[in-house]
């Protein structure tokens, strides 16, 4: 849409014609070619602004409510007048200051005009929601023709005003069109009204549910708008009928989140368990040692959320009377996260389909911990003032994509994970059991429970036994089920870098044989200036092949093809070829790390693969916790010390972050248990995982450095210390 908006913007340009001046006709007449000229748009350009840049029927109905809301007026109405079928006319009706003669005249008979930029606020001290000049065309969209009448409070005449929309053609310049209008006894109250006439389109059920979500969300929950009220009016629709309100299920969230994040990058605010404040955090720093929202500024926010599997919606449903079908539709008519600007909504942000934060994908990389698109309604609320890097595009639709944009999208994501954090042990989960996937059907206890509760009753000690160890199952099953999942998509991206692996060989053989030939073919072909150029880049381009390759080699016993391979390596080796991997990360962040004791060389028969997960999994961990710790660039350190033992070998492995909160060592090796905001939760579990056949990590407390403090016990490998093999 934007991209024909643009073409079509151009097209208009194109065909701007020159009018010369009196001394440039001059110039012309005797063959000159100096002078000045004046440009003449064509009136096509208000089509494109009207018809092209606004998305479509219901978002340039909202335009109009704005341009109200910037009147002063509070309340606007909006009613549909029908003729034999669909609704022939559309009235907008505002009880505002309205506008004189000349306002008209100066204003809003000049297209972009930009009077309201001037002062940023309307007279009754409103941030203007529209300043570039351009929402007034939004009637373009919307029918053929339209009528405007405007009186200001203290006037006994109106302004009135016919627009054609049909004399905005291609061939006309706009100077050339004429609007017909006349003041006179005013027959209206003070404020505004449009009539649009001849509608440009059908209106159809599904347009009016659209426009009613949208003026429903229109305004901001963070209540700083009381005084402006939306009114719709639908003779063929009366449950849309009436003052503009979302549903009642939306103001009744599962869980729910609101607070503030500071512009020191600290969040201060609350969650809810079904209106029941639960948690509080007071300027709880988030985002890092020293990270602050410098970009993007600070913002509020407020997440509602819900679980929409029938264990979590059945007690609504019985609450609210409604289907659980119904709870869902209502869902997925209002999900999503909208941005809010002085109170009123940022469009596209928040509409169906339009996942922006890529909560989806992020759900289905840690399923049943993250939440995803259609599980929220949320509305983050930004000003002018305080987000003056968030800037509106220049079609009044979405917002710049710059740092400023990026940022804030980072900073947003570690908000929700404070809810997601919240919410997990909270979820309900089920109590009776659901047919079984064939894998995991011998875990299946229903008989059991029925026999149980049929010969004994379900009172009896036995039987509540059994019910309760259903439950237990019934939870093991459901993490085993997501852990499987997650562990297939795994396997079938393993087999992907095993395949990549292998083929990458061939082409990075060829490249370099083609590079030689290149090098012998400028010898002959070019001067010896262009020679040196092209062996200069030649020399450049085999330096890039070298860390490819490098690559290549350093991931290759970690392809699936090998990983369970037993072989024989140095350990040290193994570990500084992982240090090296995040070579980038740590040079970036100015991370040091060395290996204990200096002269140590322990010689290991075991799947090197093995090894060398668990250590990329607690480097990537330190990685990410020290730059939290530390603030971006400011350093840190990671310390491996190795110990060898009579039949095995001990790996201590620390760094001076923050460590890990006591809390929270119960459960780092659970899978899907993180606090990192778009972590996965599955690097220590994992890690510990694969060396369970060698030994066993533990997370400890005396280590070399403060801060995390890992302890890897590898006891049944064959090992040997101070030699150099490395195969």
């Amino acid at each position: 849409m934007a991209v024909m908006a643009l073409a079509l913007a151009v097209n208009v340009i194109y065909k701007i014609a020159f009018m010369p001046d009196d001394s440039a006709a001059t110039s012309l007449d005797t063959g000159k070619t100096a002078g000045s000229a004046k440009m003449r748009p064509r009136a096509r350009l208000i089509s494109v602004i009207g018809d092209e840049l606004i998305s479509d029927e219901p978002v340039a109905a909202v335009e109009l409510v704005k341009n109200a809301y910037d009147a002063d007026a509070r309340k606007v109405t909006v009613r549909f007048e029908a003729g034999a079928g669909s609704p022939e006319r559309l009235i907008v009706v505002d009880d505002g200051h309205g506008m004189s003669l000349r306002a008209v005249l100066d204003s809003w008979f000049e297209p972009g005009t930009a009077t309201k930029r001037k002062g940023g606020k309307s007279p009754g001290g409103r941030p203007f929601q529209g300043a570039k000049g351009i929402g007034r065309f939004a009637a373009a969209r919307l029918a053929h023709h339209l009528f405007l009448q405007s009186r200001m409070p203290d006037s006994p005449e109106a302004v009135y005003v016919l627009l054609d929309w049909g004399k905005f053609d291609e061939e006309s310049y706009l100077d050339e069109i004429t609007v017909d209008y006349e003041t006179r006894a005013a027959s209206i109250s003070p404020g505004t009204q449009l009539t649009l006439d001849g509608l440009r389109k059908q209106w159809e059920d599904s347009d009016f549910d659209e426009l009613h979500a949208r003026l429903s969300r229109l305004i901001s929950p963070f209540e700083e708008i009381r005084d402006f009220e939306i009114e719709l009016d639908i003779p063929a629709r009366p449950d849309l009928s009436g003052t503009v309100e979302p549903p009642q299920l939306l103001l009744q969230p599962r869980y729910l989140l609101k607070g503030d994040l500071d512009a020191t990058g600290s969040f201060s605010g609350e969650f809810q368990l079904d209106g029941i404040t639960t948690t509080s955090f007071a300027n709880r720093k988030i985002g890092g040692t020293g990270v602050v929202p410098e970009k993007c500024g600070p913002f509020s926010i407020e997440i509602r959320a819900w679980d929409r599997d029938r264990e979590g919606l059945e007690p609504i449903a019985d609450r609210t009377d409604q289907s659980i079908g119904q709870i869902r539709r209502t869902l997925n008519a209002y999900c999503g996260v909208s941005i809010y600007r002085d109170g009123f909504r940022v469009h596209p942000y928040g509409e169906k389909g339009n996942d922006w934060l890529n909560l989806d994908l992020r759900s289905r990389q840690t399923p049943g911990k993250r939440l995803a698109n259609n599980q929220i309604v949320g509305a983050i609320q930004i000003s002018r003032d305080k987000n003056v890097e968030l800037k509106d595009r220049s079609t009044r639709e979405g917002l710049v994509i710059n740092p400023a944009y990026h940022e804030f999208q980072e900073w947003f994501m570690e908000i929700i994970s404070l809810l997601e954090e919240a919410r997990y042990p909270l979820r309900p989960k089920r109590e009776v059991s659901t047919k079984a996937d064939p894998i995991f059907e011998s875990f299946d206890l229903t008989a059991a429970r029925s026999a149980a509760t049929a010969a004994l009753g379900a009172e009896h000690p036995v039987t509540k036994s059994i019910i309760e160890a259903e439950r237990q199952v019934i939870e093991g099953v459901e993490r085993i089920q997501e852990m499987f999942s997650r562990l297939l998509m795994s396997a079938g991206l393993g087999q992907m870098v095993d395949i990549v692996i292998h083929e990458i060989g061939a082409p990075l053989g060829k490249i370099n044989r083609e590079l030689v030939a290149l090098e012998k073919k400028a010898g002959v072909v070019y001067p010896p200036t262009v020679q040196s150029e092209i062996w200069d880049m030649c020399t450049r381009i085999k330096s890039w092949l070298v860390q490819i390759q490098s690559l290549r080699q350093r991931l290759d016993p970690q392809t699936p093809a090998k990983r369970g391979r037993a072989s024989t390596f140095n350990v040290r080796l193994e570990i500084e070829d992982n240090f090296h991997l995040y070579a980038a990360l740590i040079t970036r962040q100015k991370i040091r790390w060395n290996i204990e004791p200096e002269g140590i060389a322990i010689t290991a028969t075991m799947s090197r693969a093995a090894l060398g997960q668990m250590m990329a999994n607690l480097i990537d961990n330190s990685v990410f916790w020290l730059v939290r710790h530390h603030g971006i660039g400011g350093g840190g350190r990671i310390a491996v010390r190795l110990e060898p033992l009579p039949k095995g070998f001990r790996l201590h492995y620390s760094d001076d972050g923050a460590g890990i909160p006591e809390a929270d060592r119960a459960q780092i090796f659970e899978p899907y248990f993180t606090t990192r905001p778009n972590g996965m939760g599955l690097g220590l579990y994992i890690a510990r995982l694969v060396i369970e056949p060698h030994g066993m990590l533990t997370y400890g407390e005396e280590c070399d450095l403060p801060g995390a403090c890992f302890h890897a016990l590898f006891e049944n490998v064959t090992a040997a210390s101070d030699q150099q093999t490395d195969v």
